[in-house]
């Protein structure tokens, strides 16, 4: 039960013995309306307890009797018997004390995550809430749909089950914001009505979850390797939260232009947490991976959403000539994690390319040496493994704190390549082109080094950009101690007490 629900009953409580105080005084025509309403008082007193607290018999019990003597006061007219009175009085006493005793800790916590492989954004804050003594942490996995690009749902799902163990799960249909009224509430999902790929039931839209709550926190679920785009500053999240916990000073000056200063607080992320925790306790492959794995390199493929949409030809001829690679080179593992919403992305905004895009991943599937990774903790494969190939995500960044090396694809330069008619002039203008949009001094790049030549280097024990790496991803990240979560929950409980 929040602090403001506490503080609704305590109120209730106060009216129901004002109307006792009142009833020696009112006239007779006011007696019955005044009784009725401190009936109806007790009755809301007893629907808050019974939503908010799980065993509550007592203290309904006390609140039971204290409605049936108010109602008795209304059948005997001895309202102005002092007596009388003065027995409704310590019955309303010990149903207000039998009420305290239910009650949870002041505070009242509300984590509100939607896809498990997301969680990472808000795990470390998360474990430092639950520490409190004084607060109740919940964390409340919401449905969500994938929609088409007119926003048409298509089917509903829900990823509660698939949180790590340990992680008690609040079931959405079971609470309700509405009467809960949290006192703080943390969200990773700005979108609203704005995602073209899923969407959130509309009750849990920022719009909503904002009149439950003094306290909308928005952490970002992606990790730049810069400034992020101004399209994700102008989210209905962003504008509704009460404060947003960002990455850097970098982004933080992006979401300036279009928020008020004391919004944006400049913490880090809490997904790098995760990756600092598995460099010092490396989780142990499991076993379906191993054959895969073990007495091999193993490289982190990833795939983001943007090729799927916009470069789906030259992504699938860049996944061909990636299997290819891999299969003749057994001391190499490749563990291929596509974006997790790969799928649902080429079905609601490019469903011509699915059929060739799945025959794809059945020809990985297929590999000795591949590991096609839908799990929904994507920090299982940042520790596994030993270098990384794959297009600009947060995970580039999360990767590049471990210090490994990082091959950076470039999908539409292997089409060009590839063309034999293809000017030089006009590729070698690309190429520059390129090499000026890099981010990153320590990452190699397909204009400079070609993928078989990065994992043929990477075999022998190479990489002569390491000893640089570590110091600039972690400038890039703020706060790679492992200490984001525990700010951000230190910030937010110091505010909100």
């Amino acid at each position: 039960m929040s602090k403001k629900q506490k503080k609704r009953v305590k109120q209730l409580f106060e009216t129901v013995n004002e109307g006792i105080q009142n009833l020696a005084t009112v006239e007779q025509r006011e007696v019955l309306p005044l009784l009725q309403a401190m009936q109806e008082t007790v009755i809301a007193i007893g629907d808050i307890v019974e939503r908010c607290i799980t065993d509550s018999d007592c203290a309904i019990a006390s609140l039971t009797n204290l409605a049936e003597m108010i109602y008795e006061l209304s059948l005997d007219g001895n309202h102005e018997d002092f007596m009388k009175r003065s027995e409704v009085s310590a019955c309303c006493e010990n149903a207000k004390q039998e009420v305290d005793k239910v009650l949870p800790p002041v505070y009242e916590i509300l984590f509100m995550p939607y896809k498990a492989s997301m969680w990472d954004a808000l795990e470390s804050v998360y474990l430092e809430a639950a520490k409190a003594a004084d607060c109740q942490v919940r964390v409340m996995p919401v449905p969500y749909y994938h929609v088409t690009e007119d926003r048409a749902a298509l089917e509903m799902e829900y990823e509660g089950e698939q949180f790590p163990e340990g992680i008690p799960i609040t079931d959405y249909r079971e609470y309700r914001i509405e009467d809960a009224l949290p006192d703080v509430i943390f969200i990773h999902n700005p979108y609203d009505d704005k995602n073209r790929v899923t969407s959130l039931s509309e009750r849990y839209f920022s719009s909503e979850l904002k009149k439950y709550t003094d306290h909308l926190v928005y952490i970002p679920y992606k990790v730049c390797g810069g400034k992020v785009k101004d399209f994700y500053c102008v989210m209905p999240g962003v504008k509704n939260a009460w404060r947003i916990f960002v990455q850097s000073k970098q982004v933080g000056e992006v979401y300036l232009k279009y928020n008020q200063s004391e919004k944006i607080v400049i913490s880090g992320s809490p997904k790098i947490d995760k990756v600092v925790y598995n460099q010092l306790h490396k989780p142990e492959a499991p076993d379906e991976w191993k054959r895969a794995v073990d007495g091999r390199k193993v490289f982190l493929l990833n795939t983001h959403l943007e090729h799927i949409i916009n470069d789906a030809d030259c992504m699938i001829c860049g996944l061909e000539q990636i299997i290819t690679v891999f299969e003749g080179r057994g001391g190499a593992a490749v563990l291929w994690r596509p974006h997790p919403l790969s799928i649902e992305t080429a079905k609601a905004m490019n469903p011509d390319i699915l059929n060739r895009y799945q025959k794809v991943i059945e020809r990985f599937k297929a590999l000795d040496n591949g590991v096609y990774d839908e799990t929904p903790d994507p920090h299982l494969a940042i520790a596994l493994a030993d270098a990384y190939i794959g297009d600009w995500s947060s995970m580039v960044v999360m990767f590049g704190v471990t210090g490994k090396p990082i091959f950076v694809r470039d999908v539409t330069l292997q089409k060009e390549r590839g063309q034999k008619l293809r000017e030089m002039a006009a590729l070698q203008k690309r190429e520059e082109e390129i090499s000026e949009g890099r981010r990153f001094e320590t990452a190699y790049y397909e204009d400079v080094i070609c993928l078989e030549d990065y994992v043929d280097m990477i075999l022998k024990g190479e990489d002569v950009l390491a000893n640089r790496r570590k110091m600039e991803f972690a400038n890039l990240v703020y706060n790679a101690q492992g200490n984001v979560g525990k700010q951000i929950w230190e910030y937010v409980k110091g505010e909100i007490g």
